[in-house]
Parts: C-alpha cells; structure tokens; sequence
C-alpha cells in the first residue's frame, strides 16, 4: 500500500534531491514495486493500554530526521522523552512571549478563550 500511496501522492516526482537513474536502490525498479523492509531486534515498543504512540511517533520522527537508524531499546525511555518534548515546548513558548511573537491563529481570534469559550466570526 505504501508504493501505491507514494506514486498516487507524486511523492517521487517531488523529490528533486534524489537521482532516480543513478541511485543503486533504484535503477531497474517500478515506482510501484513493494518496499524492501528489514526487521529489526530490541527497538522500542509501546505496552499494550500504555496509549504512548504520539511519543513513538514523534522520537521515530526526530531520529529519522537526524538520520538515526540504530534506535535501540535501552536507550529510549519514554517518561524521558515526554520530559524532553514538555522542557523542548515549555522554552519554545517562553522564547516566543519574550520575543512578543504572536501566531496566525491569535491574530485572528481564532482560538479558544481561557473565559469565553470559542471565538465564533462575526458574519
């Protein structure tokens, strides 16, 4: 499912910093054929009824970005990361009140008041 959502997205076409034609994993290859997988020993995984998938997914995220692959089990604790992502949040907001930052959505109003519940437009 994951090729066919990739060629249906254009995600291929998008991908400019990739050469199709030269790159070994590719040449030779239809846009559509199944990925290739490996699985893989000791990585993190969520209890059952720990409702903790946002934190995997988001760790997941940030080590892929930085292009960490080996992401072992001993060395991811959740509680740790929720620590972080809260501290990583906590300092984002502090940075943008001292800089007098304000989002798109608090210029229009349209958030949620601490005492008046949801802003409505006033057509």
């Amino acid at each position: 499912m994951i090729p066919l959502f990739l060629v249906a997205t254009n995600f291929y076409r998008k991908c400019s910093y990739i050469d199709w034609h030269r790159e070994a994993a590719y040449i030779d290859k239809s846009l559509s054929e199944p990925l290739e997988y490996v699985i893989l020993k000791d990585t993190p995984q969520q209890g059952p009824q720990s409702n903790d998938c946002s934190i995997f997914v988001c760790a997941f995220a940030e080590y892929v970005s930085h292009e960490i692959f080996d992401i072992s089990n001993t060395l991811f604790s959740v509680v740790n990361h929720r620590l972080r992502y809260g501290a990583l949040l906590w300092n984002y907001a502090i940075r943008k009140q001292n800089d007098g930052a304000v989002s798109e959505s608090e210029a229009t109003e349209n958030v949620t008041s601490k005492h008046d519940g949801f802003k409505r437009s006033k057509e």
